[in-house]
């Protein structure tokens, strides 16, 4: 006898977890079939719970249930004070007639029990024992009520329970949650089966002739219950997929945002080239007329506008010499006027450069000395006091 279990041992040994609704299925068929043959013989168990059904080995789903010390036949109720507290039905605390269906009752606390690994009703007395009852059932109807002997140990003079704390503090309020709250359980066919063990009324709950025929004992049931548990998966996937779309979104308007508030500099943005219009070319060929009759005079003065004697020359500048002495764009036409090359200059050292290939290529073609001359400004733009550069003069 060692090596059997009984059920509460199984529920420890799983470290009260509770178990499967299918392994809870098995149990119950066999504990149906015990009720309904004690049900012929007109016999009360009286004290059905956990440890008075046993495995009959390890590793099966085969019980039978022990203990009938208490037991009695349905006509011959001689004891008031029977069954354990966790199991023990209404009409047993109120004290009004009780039959075979107390044990209905307990079969329904047994099953809530071995879902969810702790006893359904957990009372400290019988007082908190009918008040974790109206928790979940609420207030008993008028008729159970009436009928009740025991009701001034549980309700005052207008009917209304007493409120009592347990020895941890807890008030329990009746009708607070629901069965399904209880047993944390969405599977509405098993929470049927438990809610018609466990009704106030012993004449409408649920005899065990009744219970063999309930759909969730059916074979059918097990399959429909394998069929919400994916349902509900499938569910929970379909909404974690969405929280992740929903983050990687997030993470995507961050980074536009962060991109957008970045400070522009030269080195992440590139500054526009463009191309002069056709209204500057024509500019810049009257300026051309008007400069070649006042190139004398300015050379006399020394003073050179650099603009003016930029617009009024045209340079041959090659690709290879463009790209090694500095020039603005490598890669350039041959031959290119030098306010696109002036235009296209982003510093003054380029300034300067294209300056000096003009003076080179002026020397080259002419066979005399083309002297350009830019402000003092940008011609020494490190020195450190007026006077260090003069402007060139002819």
């Amino acid at each position: 006898m060692s090596d059997i279990l009984n059920l509460y041992e199984l529920i420890k040994k799983n470290n009260y977890q509770g178990f499967s609704l299918s392994l809870i299925r098995r149990f119950c068929n066999s504990i149906v079939k015990c009720l309904r043959f004690l049900d012929e013989l007109n016999i009360i168990h009286c004290d059905l719970k956990p440890e008075n059904v046993l495995l009959k080995q390890r590793g099966s789903s085969s019980i039978k249930v022990i203990d009938f010390g208490s037991s009695c036949f349905s006509d011959r109720t001689v004891y008031t004070y029977i069954q354990s507290r966790f199991y023990r039905s209404p009409e047993v605390i109120l004290g009004y007639p009780y039959g075979k269906s107390i044990d209905m009752w307990s079969l329904g606390c047994i099953l809530a029990e071995l879902y969810t690994g702790y006893p359904l009703f957990p009372g400290e007395n019988e007082v908190e024992q009918l008040a974790c009852i109206m928790e979940i059932l609420g207030v008993p109807p008028n008729d159970v009520f009436q009928l009740a002997t025991r009701k001034r140990l549980f309700f005052d003079s207008r009917g209304v329970p007493r409120c009592i704390t347990n020895s941890k503090g807890r008030k329990r309020k009746p009708g607070s949650k629901t069965l399904s709250q209880a047993l944390r359980c969405n599977d509405t066919v098993f929470i049927d089966f438990v809610s018609k063990c466990l009704e106030w009324d012993p004449h409408k709950r649920m005899t065990p002739e009744q219970a063999a025929r309930h759909e969730w004992l059916q074979p059918s049931a097990s399959s429909t219950y394998v069929s919400s548990k994916s349902k509900e998966s499938s569910d929970s996937q379909q909404q974690q997929q969405q929280q992740q779309q929903q983050q990687q979104q997030q993470q995507l308007n961050f980074l536009h945002k962060l991109q957008r508030s970045q400070p522009m500099t030269p080195n992440t943005i590139l500054p526009e080239i463009k191309t002069p219009s056709n209204r500057t070319q024509r500019y810049t060929k009257e300026r051309v007329k008007g400069a070649n009759g006042n190139a004398s005079e300015d050379g006399r003065r020394g003073v050179g506008d650099a603009t003016t004697a930029a617009a009024a020359a045209t340079v041959v500048v090659s690709s290879s010499n463009s790209n090694s002495n500095g020039g603005c764009i490598p890669g350039v036409k041959a031959k290119q006027p030098l306010t696109k090359l002036l235009i296209s200059c982003t510093s003054v050292k380029e300034l300067i450069s294209v300056f000096d290939k003009q003076k080179q290529n002026n020397r080259s073609r002419n066979g005399t000395t083309a002297i350009l001359t830019t402000p003092a400004s940008e011609q020494c733009p490190e020195g450190d006091g007026a006077g260090e550069c003069e402007p060139q003069q002819q």
